[in-house]
């Protein structure tokens, strides 16, 4: 199986020292499978950083890029078909960001790592 992490899964896997609690089976598989995140992911928590939303998630490192590539997350493209296709989703779900992962999800198969449910209203797999 292969997963890609939302932001709020990474938000909580690098900020949260409990997050074997807080999301038990989504850290065991960001700890232990290889995981992807999309380009977009990055801009989304690296924008509320710089909007002053949340304190920087990468502590002593560098930027956030360093540490997904020091804890071996694995960068997926955005491809121009899944972009497309984020807008030719039904509306249940209106972040755009979170459409991305969707379609993402739906035209390789993978299984989103994230709390919202409504990933599931579109057929996609999750893990929390």
């Amino acid at each position: 199986m292969r997963y890609l992490a939302d932001a709020c899964a990474l938000i909580v896997f690098l900020s949260d020292p409990d997050s074997d609690q807080t999301m038990p089976n989504g850290a065991r598989v960001m700890r232990s499978s290889d995981v992807l995140v999309l380009p977009i992911t990055v801009w989304e928590i690296t924008r509320k950083v710089a909007s002053g939303k949340l304190p920087p998630v990468w502590g002593r490192w560098p930027s956030l890029r360093d540490l997904l590539r020091a804890q071996n997350f694995i960068p997926h493209p955005l491809s121009w078909d899944a972009a497309e296709e984020a807008n030719a989703l039904p509306p249940h779900h209106k972040d755009p960001m979170d459409r991305m992962l969707i379609a993402t999800a739906l035209r390789v198969d993978l299984t989103v790592i994230t709390s919202d449910l409504i990933f599931g209203v579109y057929g996609v797999k999750t893990v929390w």
